[in-house]
């Protein structure tokens, strides 16, 4: 007769297999993992944004739900452009609950570094169906070049 070491943590496992079958195990672990993973990301808005390059420019889609134009920000400084703003709740009135929120929040920045070959002047932006379009002219490529004398 070979004795075999008790491992509380195997008989777990085996226990949970043999009695709750598998696809039941997977529905509970992805509901605590769902919800796990909701309270680990990020809990204040953030604009997704979408990066278009045409060949006369760059385009940003920046998604902002809800918002008019008057609440967003754009501004270009020296090699940066940075778009700001802020989303704000929904006013719960009396006697009025949320059963489900599952929107986001707040104030919001975000900063994108801007290639050399962009034209600052001629940035351009516009704003619909919640869509923020922001156009990012190219320039021509200044072609840098030293000519390195041998000494």
């Amino acid at each position: 007769m070979t004795l075999v070491k008790f491992r509380p943590a195997l008989a777990k496992d085996f226990f949970r297999d043999t009695l709750i079958p598998s696809h039941v195990m997977g529905i509970i672990d992805n509901v605590f993992n769902d919800t796990t993973a909701k309270f680990e990301r990020n809990v204040f808005f953030t604009p997704r944004v979408d990066v278009l390059e045409k060949s006369a420019s760059f385009e940003l889609h920046v998604s902002l739900p809800g918002l008019s134009k008057d609440q967003i920000n754009v501004d270009v400084n020296k090699n940066q452009l940075t778009i700001s703003g802020e989303r704000k709740a929904i006013e719960v009135k009396e006697g009025e609950r949320f059963h489900l929120n599952e929107s986001y929040y707040g104030k919001f920045s975000r900063t994108f570094t801007l290639p050399e070959n962009v034209n600052k002047d001629a940035v351009e932006a516009s704003f619909e169906h919640g869509i923020l379009t922001v156009s990012l002219p190219k320039t021509e490529a200044k072609e840098v070049r030293n000519s390195i004398k041998i000494k």
